[in-house]
């Protein structure tokens, strides 16, 4: 009874992977058509999942007409209530909004805390760090301005927080792993990853 229920246990397990392995080549597939999303890709602490979702999950970007709209919809402002005496008194980012595309941002903010100061969004985010003493504060504003960032990106107004040269092209490396060598040349990708990388970074400046 035991050997069955380890087996059919990790029977799930291994099943289970391969289905995320199967949806995570779907998605890397479809992001290599998309010049927005692989745009996407060039911003700091953005990956294939977040870049894929977000753009998912916003749409037409003229439905926010101001970046906050959509810091809100996300679910990335911070709250806010009133107290007995009338004072208003400043909440968390709480439970509001998209909360599967809020913890993606989370951990987006925290690749780009992880760098260190390397980065201008990494030591603003620090800095807030050093002067409110919570991790977590410091995150969720790090997660709003890459959210901000994508606004702008979507808006046709460049952003300013960008990965380097070397960072985004090992994220287009690892697209094209992601893809497959049958698949690549299905979808007009080359033969090698490196003919793959030059595509996908020729196909960013595509208009959408």
């Amino acid at each position: 009874m035991q050997r069955e229920i380890l087996a059919e246990h990790f029977g799930d397990l291994e099943a289970s992977k391969e289905r995320r392995k199967r949806l995570y080549r779907l998605i890397a597939a479809e992001m290599s058509g998309q010049p927005m999303m692989l745009r996407c890709l060039n911003i700091l602490g953005v990956g294939l999942i977040n870049a894929f979702a977000l753009l998912a999950v916003i749409g037409d970007v003229r439905r926010f007409e101001r970046p906050e709209k959509l810091v809100a919809y996300i679910g990335l402002n911070p709250g806010q209530r009133q107290s007995g005496t009338g004072k208003n008194v400043k909440l968390g980012v709480g439970k509001r909004g998209r909360a599967d595309i809020r913890h993606l941002l989370i951990q987006g903010a925290q690749a780009v805390l992880r760098m260190g100061r390397a980065t201008a969004l990494g030591q603003s985010g620090w800095k807030l760090f050093a002067r409110k003493s919570y991790r977590n504060v410091a995150v969720a504003a790090v997660a709003r301005k890459l959210l901000i960032q994508v606004w702008h990106m979507l808006s046709g107004n460049p952003p300013t927080a960008l990965e380097t040269h070397k960072s985004f092209t090992l994220k287009l490396h690892k697209l094209a792993v992601s893809i497959g060598t049958s698949l690549r040349r299905k979808l007009q990708l080359g033969d090698t990853l490196l003919q793959c990388v030059k595509e996908l970074r020729r196909r960013t400046l595509q208009s959408a």
